[in-house]
């Protein structure tokens, strides 16, 4: 079964709101969908995000050029090339 897309809660929505993506900054969410969509959502805003633990990514593994980075990502990987070549990279440098 295929990981379920991030999903974050905000303060101020009623629904809870699914994404290809999830970057957990310092001071905000960046909410990313396959297609381009970005939302960003002040950390204040936010009440939990709910995610597959298959789908986490920590610090280096999401590069500054990947919308800012972020401390820790929930993303399906294989929606974003960009991504997914910096994984790649990744995972030569460690050969």
């Amino acid at each position: 079964m295929p990981p379920r897309r991030p999903t974050v809660f905000e303060v101020d929505e009623y629904e809870a709101q699914e994404f290809d993506g999830v970057l957990v900054q310092e001071n905000a969410v960046v909410c990313l969908d396959a297609g381009e969509n970005v939302r960003v959502v002040p950390m204040d805003k936010v009440n939990h995000v709910d995610a597959d633990p298959d789908l986490l990514l920590t610090g280096a593994e999401v590069p500054d050029s990947f919308f800012g980075g972020a401390e820790y990502a929930f993303v399906d990987v294989s929606k974003f090339d960009q991504l997914q070549e910096h994984l790649e990279d990744l995972r030569r440098e460690n050969y």
